[in-house]
């Protein structure tokens, strides 16, 4: 399968959001993000992809601003505890489209 990349996203720090997952605070680098699409990041040297299930702010890219939240499903708890207490700094995520469009993406916010 041959993911299409939609943007890069620059990782400033995160927070949990209980019973939802973990937000990604940052900025969009380049692209457009939507809900339902892929991210791919590293976190404590494991290569991680996880669906963006919400998205807060602005949508597409913006110059060095802190100004977009990701909501990213977690697997379970642990993993919702362990990203909330991973330092980012400012890593670069990789976006992909997802496999199946969610027409209900402009409504859905964190």
């Amino acid at each position: 399968m041959i993911q299409q990349l939609t943007a890069k996203y620059i990782i400033a720090e995160t927070f949990k959001m209980a019973g939802r997952g973990v937000v990604f605070a940052g900025y969009i680098d380049e692209g457009i993000v939507s809900i339902g699409d892929i991210i791919e990041f590293n976190a404590f040297d494991m290569l991680r992809q996880r669906k963006i299930i919400g998205v807060e702010g602005l949508t597409i890219s913006q110059s060095n601003k802190i100004n977009t939240g990701l909501l990213i499903k977690c697997e379970n708890e642990i993993e919702m505890d362990e990203l909330r207490n991973w330092k980012p700094n400012n890593q670069v995520a990789i976006i992909y489209k997802s496999e199946t469009p969610n027409p209900l993406h402009d409504l859905e916010r964190i």
